[in-house]
């Protein structure tokens, strides 16, 4: 089943790659600003077809190899494993280099035809953006945590009846493969994951409330609109994520201290299940919402008007992937490429925002 589970992963990952060019705003393209007279461009509509047959026919040239390597040489279940991590990451590399050699012919693109010639710059700012938002309450992301908090307090209840080596990995096939004895420390390390990502989610929903929104000048009405929409269902998909794996990583837990509810199946399929459905909801997310809310209906209430258009920023785009803007207060800003939300590394807070989350992870599963 391992098989299954990485060539899903990777299927995944290959079509969502590959068609993200079809997610973005149109006056977007592989991390450059296009001003709305230029969307339509024949060489950028043909790179962006270029980009999606190339990531597409490679990203399944490389699963059909890997499915049929894994169920003709029978490797074990860890070679398996190993197997589908590094294709999974060959694949992302190989888009990402494909990517950059289109950023750097839009570029090119952009600048011999001189796309901004005669353009006037303006930036449009909504004074009453933050009361219009409808992100989801910060007390519902808090109740989680709640829940969290709690399991620790339960589990240092129960302390004397856990076993003295506490579980805290689990191979493919859902038995435990790896162990640690058991102290005050060990025995809540997984919840205390759990709390740190919990927290990482709400400043991911609450963040969107200090980003400053990106609207277009040709359409003020429509683009508000979808502005508005794209962090509200954001909100909604952290919201989620944070109950799936609230309810995931609960369970692990407590089938440690209860080792009569734990099952080989469950401690599969669970997983399994939660990646399926996260997948799911994501590429829903992707397709009806689309970057920046592109790909949402909004009533258009004006033209075109050829000699204005939104402020030029591409110089604080690296590569058009980072954002490094010092001038800017928004820690979270819109990705160029993909759908969701990037930092701007020019600030500090955003290397704290980074760097505490993931060190607290990794010091938790080092120090067990």
């Amino acid at each position: 089943m391992t098989i299954v589970l990485f060539g899903f992963i990777l299927f995944f990952i290959t079509v969502l790659q590959a068609f993200t060019p079809k997610f973005l705003k149109p006056t977007e393209a592989f991390g450059v600003y296009v001003p709305d007279s230029h969307v339509k461009d024949p060489v950028v509509m043909k790179l962006k077809s270029k980009y999606t047959t190339f990531v597409l026919t490679f990203g399944l040239i490389v699963l059909i190899s890997y499915l049929w390597w894994g169920t003709t040489q029978k490797p074990t279940e860890e070679t398996l494993a190993l197997a589908g991590v590094s294709v999974q990451f060959t694949t992302l590399f190989v888009s990402i280099g494909y990517y950059f050699m289109m950023h750097l012919r839009v570029k090119k693109r952009k600048e011999t035809q001189r796309w901004l010639s005669g353009k006037s710059e303006v930036r449009v700012v909504d004074v009453k953006f933050q009361e219009k938002l409808k992100l989801i309450p910060r007390v519902i992301f808090i109740i989680p945590m709640i829940v969290t908090v709690g399991l620790i307090i339960y589990t240092f209840m129960k302390y004397d009846q856990m076993p003295e080596m506490i579980p805290t990995h689990w191979g493919p096939t859902g038995e435990a493969d790896a162990f640690s004895k058991k102290t005050y420390f060990s025995v809540i390390a997984l919840p205390l994951i759990l709390l740190v990502m919990q927290v990482l989610f709400l400043s991911v929903s609450e963040g969107m409330k200090f980003s400053g929104a990106r609207i277009n000048p040709t359409n003020k009405k429509s683009s508000l609109a979808q502005q508005l929409a794209f962090r509200k269902y954001t909100s909604l998909l952290a919201l989620f994520i944070t109950i799936g794996i609230t309810l995931m990583m609960g369970y692990f837990h407590l089938q440690t201290i209860h080792p009569e509810i734990s099952s080989p199946i469950i401690m599969w399929t669970l997983p399994l299940s939660f990646l399926v459905l996260t997948f799911a909801v994501v590429g829903i997310y992707a397709l009806k919402v689309g970057q920046s809310g592109s790909r949402l209906k909004a009533e258009r209430n004006s033209v075109t008007i050829e000699n204005k258009i939104a402020i030029d920023d591409d110089q604080y785009w690296k590569g058009g992937l980072f954002y490094m803007n010092k001038n800017d207060p928004s820690i979270m800003v819109e990705k160029r490429f993909g759908v969701g939300w990037t930092l701007n590394f020019a600030h500090p807070i955003s290397w704290i925002v980074l760097l505490v989350p993931l060190i607290l992870i990794v010091g938790i599963s080092i120090v067990l």
